[in-house]
């Protein structure tokens, strides 16, 4: 009987360490056989195996970073070393070309440091806040002051830009900096991609019943193809190739992951709705605690 019990123990837990030392190894795809008896090994190898998957999920997550940051960085520097070397073969004896081979030098550098400067912003929201952080924020304010901040660019652009504000909603625990940061980036963006005489509006509203505090952004633009929206959150996913923009050259891509990660930083939950030709609209729900 020992050594029958013995045997049911030793087994398992002699193949958990063999396939902890494949992870170590590099081998991110080892997982464990959960054995029915004990209970308690059968619960070990499962938490173990619910660890590697989500180690091998990040690990896949860090290398497609690395692959798309380097193709990102690698258009530009590609620009300007292609100039570079035009004007060193002569264009800088012709002051015209000249003149604009510098000027297209300096945008992409321009490119190259806002996107340096958005991965160092996505990796440090994606360290989450402290505790000494959070601070009860009030939404209604934020609001306000991007409105107010928005509203003349939105003239210029012939944008019909309204706020609709629910003086019920209560403070939120969380980083003004960071809340704010989230809302320009969705007013930044539905103001690029909606045409002229179009409408955009932000909506904060407190769900009855729900604990819930929710913020809308609504715009009339072009709008993102259903096929599209699944990945709009991604790092350096772009939709510019497929709908008009009404604003500046194309950004970075890390706005929207950005924006995310920010929401989640407060508990919250991000989703979109949109419809080609009709407009898009982005939903954010954060729990009151109420």
């Amino acid at each position: 009987v020992g050594y029958y019990l013995a045997r049911n123990l030793a087994v398992p837990i002699s193949h958990l360490t063999e396939t902890a030392e494949s992870l170590a190894r590099g081998e991110l795809g080892a997982r464990v056989n959960s054995p029915e008896v004990p209970v308690e090994l059968n619960r070990l190898a499962k938490s173990f195996n619910i660890m590697a998957e989500r180690l091998q999920a990040y690990v896949h997550e860090l290398r497609s970073f690395v692959a798309n940051a380097s193709h990102e960085l690698r258009t530009p520097l590609t620009s300007i070393k292609l100039r570079v070397e035009s004007l060193r073969d002569g264009a800088l004896d012709d002051p015209s070309v000249a003149d604009r081979f510098l000027a297209e030098i300096e945008s992409e550098v321009d490119r190259l440091s806002c996107m340096v400067n958005e991965m160092l912003d996505l990796s440090r929201i994606e360290g989450g806040l402290s505790e000494e952080q959070r601070m009860p924020i009030s939404l209604a304010q934020i609001v306000e002051d991007v409105y107010a901040t928005f509203l003349a660019r939105a003239q210029r652009a012939d944008i019909e830009f309204t706020r609709h504000v629910d003086p019920s909603v209560p403070p939120l625990l969380g980083d003004e900096e960071q809340l704010r940061r989230m809302l320009y980036n969705l007013i930044d963006n539905a103001i690029k991609y909606t045409p002229h005489n179009g409408k955009l509006e932000i909506i904060l509203e407190h769900v009855d019943g729900e604990h819930i505090s929710r913020l809308l952004v609504r715009d009339s633009g072009f709008g993102i193809m259903k096929n599209q929206l699944p990945h709009i959150f991604e790092r350096f996913y772009r939709v510019e190739a497929t709908r008009p923009r009404y604003g500046p050259p194309q950004g970075t891509g890390l706005g929207l992951a950005i924006t995310k990660s920010i929401v989640e930083n407060h508990g919250g939950t991000i989703s979109v709705s949109s419809q080609v030709g009709e407009g898009t609209t982005f939903v954010i729900d954060f729990p009151t605690g109420n």
